[in-house]
């Protein structure tokens, strides 16, 4: 049984690469910029949101006091059919957000409320993110100086995950240190495979094309989705993580939440047409998938137990140096104390989400199925 050994062999060189590639660009990252630089641009910035009142209040109070000369964005919330105080709350920003923009869209879902903003805005770049994320008050400014010195086509911005107090919350910013890690090496080497839409801004492709490029039919993926038209049209890509241009979103409060945000995201899983993506995604899956088998069938073949004790400690190497750099960069080395028993569960929550997400995606989340 000594190939279950050799099989993570893949898993623990890449994820070794991964954290080299990281160490050296995180040596590489420079400082904030101080000031604007020449030239004009615009940005629209479109927020869907649905059911934020708890919230979107701190959300619109951030926005308010943002360092970026007003004359350079626009902001615009699209309410997709809220059933609680959201857009009563957005309705009284008037004084808090000079020309607020609000649209409704009549609860079409994510891609087409972004749609529906994108047709309204003026920007030449639209920058999105969502109604229970927080942003600092050089955040656009980041976004504004990151497209006029790069005139990249799309900006992948940084997310952090905010919250303590709990094994679940110290579960989860282990998960998302994770997943940030991979998608920091390859954003910013220019071939991305992940971003986010809660910090993300692109050229305006024009809501026609937008529609096209999310791939409307299927309901989750709007970020993703976009990044890999972007890349097959070979259009430019930036990474930007400087720290007043991190957006900070909430833990999910309670593990069925984590589960369907989880089963969702994975759902779009079998849609993806990036090769790099795709060949990711499998390895992680089947490396947890190995782990799981071989912790059940432990119990019918203790001997076993070795193998498996062996190929937790293989997977466990490169996952440890990979959090533990970008612990360090977030300021979140004390979630590592958490790390041994998430590692222990990670494998049965990817192997749970991901078989979930898989038949949600092939059976469930196209549109007029």
């Amino acid at each position: 049984m000594t190939w279950l050994l050799v099989a993570l062999l893949p898993y623990m060189a890449i994820f070794l690469v991964l954290w080299l590639r990281l160490q050296q660009d995180v040596r590489k990252v420079s400082g904030e910029r101080q000031k604007l630089c020449q030239g004009e641009k615009f940005l629209s910035v479109i927020i869907p949101l649905k059911n934020e009142a708890a919230n979107i209040h701190n959300l619109v109070k951030d926005l308010a006091v943002q360092s970026l000369d007003h004359r350079y964005f626009e902001i615009i919330f699209v309410d997709d059919a809220s059933t609680d105080s959201t857009l009563d709350i957005l309705s009284s920003s008037d004084d808090i957000l000079c020309d607020l923009k609000i649209l409704q869209s009549g609860g079409v879902g994510k891609k087409k409320s972004i749609a529906l903003g994108i047709e309204q805005a003026i920007g030449e770049y639209i920058v999105t993110t969502d109604g229970d994320c927080r942003v600092r008050e050089n955040w656009l400014s980041e976004i504004y100086n990151c497209v006029i010195d790069c005139d990249a086509d799309m900006i992948i911005g940084a997310v952090d995950i905010t919250g303590t107090g709990s094994f679940l919350k110290c579960f989860i910013q282990l998960e998302f240190l994770a997943l940030q890690a991979v998608t920091e090496v390859f954003a910013r080497n220019g071939n991305p495979v992940m971003c986010n839409g809660a910090n993300l801004c692109f050229r305006n492709p024009g809501a026609e094309n937008y529609s096209e490029m999310v791939r409307e039919n299927i309901t989750s993926g709007d970020d993703i989705f976009l990044m890999e038209s972007y890349r097959r049209q070979g259009k430019s890509f930036i990474w930007l993580d400087s720290p007043s241009s991190i957006v900070k979103t909430i833990v999910p409060a309670r593990l069925s939440t984590l589960i369907k945000q989880r089963i969702r995201w994975a759902s779009k899983s079998p849609f993806y047409a990036q090769t790099s993506l795709i060949l990711l995604a499998v390895l992680v899956f089947l490396t947890n998938l190995a782990m799981v088998a071989t912790f059940i069938v432990s119990f019918f073949f203790p001997g076993l137990w070795t193998i498996f004790l062996a190929m937790f400690i293989i997977k466990s190497i490169p996952d440890l140096f990979l959090l533990s750099l970008m612990a360090r960069k977030r300021s979140k080395t004390r979630m590592l104390q958490c790390f041994i028993p998430a590692q222990l569960l990670y494998p049965f929550y990817v192997f749970i989400t991901g078989m979930a997400g898989i038949i949600t995606g092939l059976f469930f989340s196209q549109q007029g199925k």
